[in-house]
């Protein structure tokens, strides 16, 4: 069971000088740990607390392989210790693809002394099985080393991350929820995992360096902020010319940049992205379809209707009651 380190917990003592509303803030926020799941080989952790966190699991008596994806939820600046050599720098927004083998001891500090919210979604590795040999596969055909050399993989947190830890209910952690309510979370921590996999075509960072040659490294940079906003805000009219101006760049790089680093276009992106996000308002909401339309930035419903055909087979009515009707 993981537990956070008191060392981070504030505290706000009256007794000489009186809390300035900053310390106050700071002693009403404890460390905490929130755990979900815990089947099929599926744990899932929120970590918090003020200033920093920390995750702790004592040594297994058998050994223990983990596929992980960590994610900064909240923090500014942070600093991640995790028995390497050196400290990483992580930034909200910002995910990790790790392995990790018996020992749990990650730090997060921040050097804001911000409110630090990370969650630890891990998969056993003996659970997995074959698809695990799988997953190395695809990541070295991509030139991500990181699961053989045991080294993280740093990338954008992804809409599906984000929309499932968003979902998570405290009330629903390790000690109060049913069964069906951990498979619920198990299920949809596996289909974040399956979705991260497929689209590592779009989101490989490590191109050979002669397909990047031409582009300087902080040109690259400025593009994967791009994608970023895409993904953030599929719901704004983007067009090319906005996002260059938004990060800084000229069309020319940016278009060559962006099929290099994604291997698609921007339009095609963009449209995926709004796709994506339509398909999981269907499933997960009962909103007027009408609305889910605006949403992620169409117009016309007729046209939005005739692209989510293209994109998934069925028309925005049957996708619901299919998906809706298979929970």
């Amino acid at each position: 069971m993981n537990c956070v380190d008191l060392k981070f917990q504030s505290t706000c003592s009256g007794a000489t000088t009186p809390c300035t509303p900053h310390q106050a803030l700071r002693s009403l926020i404890k460390p905490s740990c929130h755990s979900y799941g815990g089947c099929l080989g599926c744990q899932i952790h929120t970590l918090s607390g003020y200033g920093g966190c920390t995750a702790y699991d004592a040594q297994p008596e058998n050994p223990t392989c983990c596929l992980r994806i960590l994610t900064v939820v909240h923090g500014e600046r942070l600093l991640w210790h995790n028995g390497q050599d050196q400290s990483l720098e992580l930034e909200r927004g910002k995910s990790v693809l790790i392995l990790s083998t018996n020992r749990f001891n990650d730090v997060f500090i921040s050097s804001e002394e911000s409110y630090v919210e990370i969650a630890d979604i891990r998969f056993e590795c003996r659970y997995l099985g074959k698809i695990y040999q799988q997953i190395q596969q695809v990541l070295k055909h991509h030139t991500l080393e990181i699961l053989a050399e045991n080294r993280p993989w740093i990338f954008d947190t992804s809409f599906d991350i984000q929309r499932f830890l968003s979902q998570l209910d405290i009330s629903d952690s390790s000690h109060s929820a049913n069964a069906t309510t951990h498979l619920y979370n198990v299920s949809q921590a596996y289909q974040c995992l399956s979705k991260l996999l497929n689209q590592l075509e779009m989101v490989q960072p490590n191109r050979k360096p002669d397909e990047c040659a031409c582009l300087s490294s902080r040109t690259l940079s400025k593009i994967r902020k791009a994608h970023t906003l895409i993904e953030t805000k599929p719901e704004k009219n983007w067009s090319i010319a906005e996002l260059c101006k938004e990060v800084g760049t000229n069309e020319t790089s940016f278009k060559r940049g962006f099929k290099l680093l994604f291997d698609t276009t921007f339009s095609k992106r963009l449209q995926q992205t709004r796709m994506d996000k339509a398909a999981k308002e269907l499933e997960f909401t009962d909103q007027p379809i009408i609305d889910i339309v605006y949403q992620v930035g169409y117009s016309s419903p007729s046209h939005f209707t005739k692209l989510f055909k293209q994109h998934f087979g069925q028309n925005p009515l049957q996708y619901r009651k299919f998906r809706q009707q298979a929970e």
